[in-house]
């Protein structure tokens, strides 16, 4: 038989049996199976109902017909309700035995305990045995489920990831919930064998309600079939819950992408903001920190000369104080002199002179020292302006530090919040690309990993190829002309202009902190990303049209050393070197041993 062709496979219909074999076509038509399962299961739960009330009976008329013969047992065994089959095993030993002996005295009424008897064999027979076809297909189905409706995600994950942790608990909780429910089908036979026995209180509301309906609260058993049914269909209901959920978990993710994306947009406004207000705090904070230098330096420098200059200027003050008062004096005495002057000797004509004459010096000299003082107050001036300057720096340093300090504290915390939200995005990026891939139904199926490995197959880990190494040589050598470099690089498909820029201010505000290497770094393996035919020559033309032929050399002299050392390595001759016989001891002993007998 020809192998069946791609088209074939998508176009058949799966069933459950069939996904043990082969993969999923896609999770809709594995939905569309496990409906289909479902479906199969309720027909034989309906079968199975069946055939323990009969067709044309219902679950109660079925029941009813024990219920005279268990109060009629009841009264012989004294208990109000039967709970455990021990408490009527005695009597159906004793019925036992007196089928065996018929001489033997019967104390109860021997139909009354057969149909009990019967009632409970065929319930616990029934959950035991009719049950099981029902259970390992709900059983086959929850694998199926477990193994391909994943969140891909951790209960633990990021707050950020809501969408992906509340999905994976709820599929944790339909997990336990289907589990639950039908491990409760044989183990409510074993309990009501046990000692502990089983109570009315155990049941569900439907089983409840049966009993409650028709008065039957004395026999728990009754109804365990009936919860048995219930547990079924809950769990028949959960797995198509879930399929729901896992249906629309994808929508779900791509608005929370969405979502996401415009909350990491925003920070990243703000975050650009921030990185400019800060930078200017900063700028700010070094200018206030220059001035304070500069200002303590000075007055430092200038110390001596400022105690110098408040001695003169303290003589040079006295000394106008003086002059000021000789002035007075001596315009007093020239005021008399002059009363009395045309009566006045020759004597006192000379002395009346000189005092005119030593007026007139005091006068000639006050002008001179008050320029001097002045000139000693002026720099006296400057010396308090550049003291004042520096409190008054000093105090705007503290008020600029207190805002950089809070600035930079945001700064950090949104810096953590926008990689929080990008690592939110490109994990939500993956889920969503999980959970709408055939291929990785097709990895899961053969459980195979589902990212790809980062070494290429068949190459060692730790070796670059010819573009690698390039790529590295550039980033060492372009410095800041990087963002040229990447604007005239080959794109396909056609990047465009826009998408062009957006890319370069996506490299420097992620990397703003970088060095230029690390930056250009980023915006060659975003080409190599972006550009699917990625090659050396792209490259090296690209520098030849940068008239970069420097970095070209480089290349070229990187990839030749690469390749020389390969050919010393495939050239060196592989010679065996047999060693004498040496007791094992140091080894630098045994080096030199070999070494002497290569010799």
């Amino acid at each position: 038989m020809p192998p069946t062709t791609h088209l074939a496979f998508n176009r058949k219909k799966q069933t459950i049996d069939q996904l043990s074999l082969e993969r999923p076509q896609d999770l809709q038509r594995f939905y569309e199976s496990v409906e289909l399962g479902l479906k199969r299961i309720e027909y034989r739960l309906i079968r199975l109902e069946n055939s323990f009330s009969g067709s044309d009976k219902r679950y109660e008329e079925e029941v009813r017909k024990y219920l005279p013969s268990i109060q009629t047992i009841m009264r012989y065994i004294k208990k109000p309700v039967i709970l455990t089959k021990v408490d009527v095993q005695d009597l159906f030993d004793s019925y036992e035995q007196a089928l065996g002996d018929p001489t033997m005295e019967v104390k109860f009424d021997m139909e009354s305990v057969r149909l009990v008897q019967d009632c409970v064999n065929k319930i616990i027979n029934f959950l035991r045995s009719g049950f099981e076809e029902v259970v390992d297909s709900l059983s086959l189905i929850l694998n199926f489920m477990k193994k391909y409706c994943l969140s891909f995600c951790s209960v633990k994950g990021d707050s950020l990831l809501e969408t992906a942790i509340n999905y994976e608990k709820t599929r944790r909780e339909f997990v336990l919930a289907v589990s639950t429910n039908l491990t409760d089908i044989s183990a409510m036979a074993d309990k009501f064998e046990s000692e502990n026995g089983i109570k009315l209180s155990d049941f569900g509301s439907v089983a409840r309600g049966y009993a409650e309906r028709m008065e039957a609260k004395y026999a728990p058993y009754l109804f365990m079939f009936v919860q048995a049914v219930q547990n079924v269909k809950d769990s028949i209901a959960e797995v198509r819950r879930w399929i729901q959920e896992d249906d629309s978990y994808s929508t779900y993710i791509q608005l929370d992408i969405v979502e996401k994306e415009k909350e990491r947009d925003e920070v990243q406004r703000t975050l650009r903001d921030l990185q400019v207000r800060c930078s200017a705090l900063d700028h700010r904070r070094k200018v206030c920190k220059r001035d304070i230098s500069e200002c303590v330096s000075e007055l430092r420098r200038l110390a001596n000369k400022e105690k110098s200059l408040k001695s003169q200027e303290e003589c040079i003050l006295e000394e106008l104080r003086d002059i000021e008062m000789d002035i007075e004096v001596k315009e007093i005495r020239k005021e008399e002199r002059k009363k009395v002057l045309q009566y006045a000797t020759k004597k006192e004509r000379e002395k009346y002179d000189r005092l005119i004459s030593e007026l007139e010096s005091l006068k000639t000299k006050q002008p001179g020292l008050e320029r001097k003082a002045d000139d000693i107050k002026r720099k006296l001036e400057f010396l308090r302006f550049r003291r004042e300057l520096k409190h008054k720096r000093e105090e705007q340093l503290k008020e600029i530090t207190a805002d950089y300090t809070a600035a930079d504290k945001e700064l950090r915390k949104r810096e953590k919040e926008n990689e929080r939200l990008q690592n939110a995005v490109l994990k939500l990026r993956e889920i969503h690309r999980y959970k709408t891939s055939p291929e990785v139904l097709k990895k899961l199926f053969y459980n195979m990993p589902l990212s790809h490995s980062k070494n290429k197959k068949g190459k060692r880990k730790g070796t670059l190829d010819k573009l690698e190494k390039a790529c590295r040589v550039v980033a060492q050598s372009i410095e800041k002309e990087w963002v040229p470099l990447y604007r005239m690089l080959p794109f396909h498909p056609p990047r465009g202009e826009e998408n062009l820029r957006v890319d370069i201010d996506d490299i420097i505000t992620n990397f703003m902190r970088e060095n230029q290497e690390v930056q250009a770094k980023q915006a060659l393996l975003r080409w190599r990303r972006v550009h699917t035919r990625a090659t050396l020559e792209d490259l090296t033309n690209t520098l030849m049209y940068m008239k970069r032929r420097d970095i070209v050399e480089k290349i070229g002299e990187e990839i030749a050393k690469k390749k020389s050392s390969q050919s010393e390595k495939k050239q060196s001759p592989q010679r065996s070197v047999r060693v004498t016989k040496l007791a094992v001891g140091h080894p630098m002993k045994l080096k030199l041993a070999s070494t002497a007998a290569i010799h």
